[in-house]
């Protein structure tokens, strides 16, 4: 879904205007599509004792698991078939279906074995423009999705330097639900 709220997403002050103006602690960046697998939104808070504007990506942490799992996969296949540039390759057909079934093999066999443990984290990216106090965010919290509940809870409790970050590592079952 594609949220239909315009303001200027590079502009920190019009960021901040608009979420004064409608009284709201975060809104979905318009720019970016959301479902429940990521969001994309702003909200205000303090980092680094500086009033900034926070843009935020929120994904939850079985999402992080499966990225991370296809790039291991990804890079192993690419060592045992260097002929091999990716699902776009121009290698015939049956070559690039015996590489990918391999892949699959090896991505089944890393989480049989939950060889691949990730936890929690959040990421800030403060290499901005000086004036330009808009701070990148990743977090990734081991949610079952994203939805405005998530993302409110987090918001809040990241603004009252009540938020902490689980710990434990975890691996994740990447097979689809019937």
């Amino acid at each position: 879904m594609k949220n239909k709220v315009k303001f200027d997403t590079e502009s920190p002050k019009a960021i901040k205007e608009f979420l004064q103006s409608q009284k709201l602690t975060w809104v979905y960046n318009p720019d970016e599509e959301q479902d429940e697998d990521f969001a994309f939104f702003f909200f205000l808070g303090k980092y680094k004792n500086k009033d900034v504007v926070f843009d935020a990506a929120f994904f939850p942490l079985s999402v992080h698991y499966a990225s991370i799992i296809e790039e291991n996969a990804e890079e192993e296949i690419r060592k045992l078939y260097p002929e091999y540039d990716g699902e776009d390759s121009k290698l015939p057909n049956s070559k690039l279906e015996e590489i990918l079934e391999h892949k699959a093999e090896i991505i089944a066999e890393m989480e049989a074995e939950e060889s691949l443990k990730v936890q929690e984290f959040i990421d800030f990216d403060d290499d901005f423009e000086e004036g330009n106090q808009i701070v990148l965010l990743t977090v990734s919290l081991n949610i079952d999705e994203i939805n405005e509940e998530e993302i409110e809870k987090f918001v809040k409790s990241f603004n009252d330097n009540t938020f902490k970050l689980d710990e434990n590592l975890y691996s994740f079952s990447l097979e689809e639900e019937d």
